[in-house]
């Protein structure tokens, strides 16, 4: 049995998957209140956190037993936001000799730094590659601050008045009653000799950094009044990139001195946290005999980081790798940092407002609809806001008329994983685009998109999503994931089969008659009828395959074609079953801008286009009416990082949280789509009922 005395760690979702080695020696958790008089045997285990009050209890428990004792933290990458604003942590550390940073006593960690024998060509490999991406992505324990800018540099510099030839130096200041500084050996007067240290420094410049609570008043800081002839930066930046416009940093306990190591800067220490006393920092406090190792930047990352924490997919509930955590948070700060501004959501049915809330919300943003356009607009450009609206909507009016009012405009649809089960059944959306560029079906202007793959091959982290992308492609293959991941239907499976196989078998997926992405993307092409009709003249020997699309099928959109082209154009016709029905049996797509023929690409069929689908003239189809101006010719596998990793936004509905394409085919697979809300049920058999009567 597991002891654990702390309601705090009860309520860390996927504990017991974080504790699953501990779980499997020592058996099942229990939780007990503080009255509570547990009784112990001789093969259990007690835990506690950290240093708080409820692990005293735990460590005394332990040792009037004579138990074994392990100390839960945080780990080094937990979060988006902080755990008291309710951010469920990625990661944990297992410590079962100490606390990493309590330097009073010895700790796994420095146990790993003692001792480099676990150190292998692989964690090497994973440990630098891991400190590159925490560089690329801006990464640190918590990720809910914005970067520090090459702008918000120059600022600083004409600030501080730094001249060519002087160093900056950065002196980080803590709050006080920080439990990391007694434990690291430090007190309110190392501030004090750390600024003391840094002033004396000749031909240097010194910066402190402060907590925003210290300005606030929640908070009183270590150093007390500042001298007048020192700047004062209290805003809140990711570390990494406000790290790298400094020479030196100065620090007595905090965190950020280990992530100015990182970025390869001098780092001098006035206590002793975890990475002091190892041959990479300057330390003036008394830093243990203990510590004899020599570990090497990468040794260090790869203790704290790869040995001494534990990962945990919140989605899967399964055990990760480091890399695969910098997948998740680095998609989770991407779009909390697009998402950083005031959106006003025009237009937006009142069942689509969750929607737009988890995909465009942000720490740094926020969201408010409004009905009138007009008055939105009007509204924008007074506050400084930004239009949020479906991408149908954004006419070349509405973008104009943002244009002239000098409002930016952000553009939302679907993304090509979208949910099991149809949009227009008012089925929770996985993913979403965000595009403030265009869209991607309309090839009449730039979008996000096509400025993504135009410019993937000089991506910082391609060998990392090009790997992500071959095995999404096999995921998608090999389980028969699509957009909306509609049923199967055996008699159109039996249908398929007894098609003749003496020529060639063309699919030709129905798409709506004025859907936008016909309206911007299909050209000459409007509609299904005149989409079948080239496929006939193109392929006149060919056998042909219509499937209908569902919308059209349900009544819901236009899009019927007439029995005389049914009869010329077509030699099948067929009004059900998933697209995965068909792929074993057909040879080719032809398609105006389906997404159809995307999903025909990554099954390795071949696609002719009679449009400009996004996915066409990057050297990958046939296109009949596309004169590319693409100036890349892409593999498949720099197409779908692009397409599927870099541009939609992920959401998953049961933890709350941005999430990766991986997970969700986890629950699409699982068939793990929300229910639809009885409200929305009753507001889809209303609008149906409107459509019959054509009132709507």
């Amino acid at each position: 049995m597991i002891h654990v005395f702390s309601s705090g760690i009860s309520k860390i979702q996927n504990l017991e998957i974080f504790l699953q080695d501990e779980i499997r020696k020592y058996g099942e958790l229990k939780f007990h209140s503080a009255w509570e008089i547990p009784k112990a045997s001789s093969g259990d285990l007690v835990i506690g956190w950290g240093h708080k009050k409820t692990a005293e209890k735990a460590r005394a428990f332990a040792k009037k037993h004579a138990l074994p004792y392990f100390a839960l933290e945080d780990g080094f990458l937990r979060s988006l936001k902080l755990g008291v604003e309710g951010d469920q942590p990625l990661s944990l550390s297992v410590d079962r000799t100490g606390v990493y940073y309590d330097a009073r006593e010895p700790s796994d960690l420095e146990d790993l730094l003692n001792n480099t024998g676990w150190w292998t060509w692989d964690i090497q490999n994973e440990a630098r590659a891991a400190i590159e991406r925490f560089r690329i992505y801006d990464l640190s324990k918590y990720n809910n601050a914005p970067s520090f800018t090459a702008e918000d540099k120059v600022k600083l510099y004409n600030k501080v008045g730094v001249k060519p030839g002087q160093k900056l130096i950065l002196v980080v200041d803590q709050t006080e009653g920080d439990a990391s500084i007694a434990l690291g050996k430090a007190s309110q007067e190392s501030f004090q000799a750390m600024l003391s240290a840094a002033l004396a420094e000749p031909n240097a410049v010194v910066v402190v950094k402060t907590h925003p609570d210290v300005l606030s008043g929640k908070k009183r800081s270590c150093f007390g009044i500042l001298p007048p002839n020192v700047c004062v930066i209290s805003e809140n930046y990711a570390p990494l990139s406000f790290l790298d416009a400094f020479d030196e940093v100065y620090v007595v306990t905090s965190q950020m001195g280990f992530e100015a190591l990182l970025m390869g800067k001098a780092v001098h220490t006035f206590g002793v946290p975890f990475y002091a006393g190892w041959g990479l920092t300057v330390d003036h406090g008394d830093v243990p005999a203990r510590r004899k190792g020599r570990p090497s930047r990468e040794q260090m990352f790869a203790a704290a980081y790869i040995k001494l924490c534990r990962y945990v997919n919140p989605v899967t509930k399964t055990r990760i790798s480091l890399t695969e955590a910098i997948d998740i948070m680095a998609a989770r700060r991407l779009a909390n940092e697009e998402n950083r501004r005031n959106y006003i959501a025009v237009g937006f049915r009142r069942w689509k407002w969750p929607h737009v809330k988890a995909f465009a919300s942000s720490s740094g943003g926020t969201i408010e609809f409004e009905s009138n356009l007009d008055f939105a607009i009007q509204k924008a450009g007074q506050e400084d806001k930004t239009i949020l609206i479906w991408a149908s909507k954004a006419t070349d009016e509405v973008v104009d008329r943002c244009y002239k009012n000098g409002v930016p405009l952000m553009r939302m649809e679907d993304g090509f994983l979208r949910s099991v089960g149809l949009g227009v059944d008012y089925n929770d959306p996985f993913s979403l685009v965000l595009d403030e560029c265009g869209i991607y079906f309309d090839p009449a202007r730039p979008s996000k998109l096509t400025h993504i793959l135009s410019n993937i091959q000089n991506h910082p982290d391609l060998p990392r999503l090009l790997d992500r992308s071959n095995k999404l492609i096999q995921l998608i293959v090999d389980n028969g994931i699509s957009k909306y991941n509609t049923p199967s239907d055996p008699e159109v499976v039996q249908t398929l089969k007894s098609l003749p196989r003496n020529k060639p078998i063309v699919l030709v997926p129905g798409q709506v008659d004025g859907d936008a992405s016909v309206r911007r993307g299909g050209g000459p092409i409007q509609s299904n009828e005149q989409l079948l009709k080239a496929v006939r003249k193109n392929c006149p020997k060919a056998f042909i395959v219509y499937k209908a699309h569902p919308d059209v099928v349900s009544g819901m959109k236009k899009g019927r074609i007439s029995n005389e082209t049914q009869k010329m154009c077509t030699d099948l016709m067929l009004t059900s079953g998933s697209l995965n029905d068909y792929w074993p049996y057909v040879d080719e797509v032809h398609t105006l801008t389906s997404l159809s023929g995307f999903e025909a690409l990554l099954r390795g069929k071949r696609v002719v286009t009679y449009g400009k689908p996004f996915y066409a003239g990057w050297g990958l189809t046939t296109d009949e009416a596309f004169e590319s101006l693409r100036k890349s010719v892409l593999t498949l596998k720099e197409l779908v990082a692009g397409v599927m990793i870099l541009y939609p936004n992920y959401w998953d509905w049961q933890t709350s949280n941005t999430c990766r394409p991986e997970d969700v085919c986890h629950r699409i697979l699982n068939r793990q789509q929300p229910e639809v809300k009885y409200w929305v049920r009753c507001c889809r058999t209303v609008e149906l009922i409107l459509k019959k009567l054509n009132l709507l």
